[in-house]
């Protein structure tokens, strides 16, 4: 079942333990499909900020919520 990916939501990738990611902005390009600007973490090691589709996010195959 797809998230709901707002600002504030923090996710992890399901095959890197330790690669965590923070949504710090939600934009959407001029293609018209919206993304996540993100703050990455590997570790304790900040990678910085990366965009990723809204549609990656909100798939739990790729990302599973930090609390879980």
């Amino acid at each position: 079942m797809a998230r709901k990916v707002e600002v504030g939501t923090r996710l992890k990738k399901t095959d890197a333990p330790g690669y965590t990611l923070e949504v710090i902005e939600l934009v959407t390009p001029d293609d018209g499909l919206p993304h996540a600007r993100t703050r990455v973490r590997l570790m304790s090691h900040d990678l910085g900020e990366r965009l990723y589709s809204v549609s990656a996010l909100s798939d739990p195959k790729l990302f599973i919520s930090v609390s879980e």
